[in-house]
């Protein structure tokens, strides 16, 4: 993460890389670009707290179910780890309500395509499953996005980047980071989830 407080909007900008999650309080902007990985905003109206997480769900995921799939668990593991980071701040995952961004496909269709759809999925299933409201998503695609959010808000705003040359290297960032994530055999235990 690069925090900087001098910039055009006026307040402390906090720019997240990909595989990084924020939480926070404070009256600042969290922002990223999303290409193939998800971005997950999370906003506690109650306690005006929020955070923003990018991630990808690295893989297809199998027909086991979420609590089951190896590939899954790794999304789950990104994902708690957010929240909490969020209820370190006193925040309770019932008041927690998302906004989803990303999980764009670029290249030859087939395994993007499927890396893409499963991410998305994944996130269908997660928040379905953990009962926390989606107010707001923009997945999919063949394009890149700029996002920006307002954790005490929880307002966000996302632009589509047509030319990318000026945000190459934060793409190139988002490669290594999947490159990585893809050919990660961490292996995660038992998943379970609280309600």
């Amino acid at each position: 993460m690069i925090r900087s407080e001098t910039n055009r909007f006026g307040k402390p900008l906090c720019l997240i890389y990909p595989g990084e999650q924020q939480a926070t309080g404070e009256d600042c902007l969290l922002a990223t670009v999303a290409g193939s990985c998800v971005v997950v905003c999370l906003h506690d109206a109650d306690r005006e707290i929020g955070g923003l997480g990018h991630f990808i769900v690295p893989g297809v995921m199998g027909t086991e179910g979420l609590i089951a799939d190896e590939v899954a668990k790794q999304g789950i593991a990104s994902m708690e780890r957010l929240i909490g980071e969020m209820v370190k701040l006193g925040g309770t995952r019932k008041a927690v309500r998302a906004t989803l961004f990303g999980a764009a496909s670029f290249g030859a269709l087939g395994a993007a395509d499927a890396v893409s759809g499963d991410n998305i999925r994944f996130l269908h299933e997660y928040f379905r499953f953990e009962k926390i409201p989606v107010n707001r998503e923009d997945l999919g695609g063949h394009v890149r996005r700029k996002i920006f959010f307002y954790p005490r808000t929880g307002t966000s705003f996302r632009k589509y980047l047509k030319n990318n040359h000026e945000h190459s290297e934060f793409m190139k960032l988002e490669r290594e980071y999947i490159a990585g994530a893809m050919g990660s055999t961490e292996r995660y235990g038992k998943v379970v989830l609280f309600d």
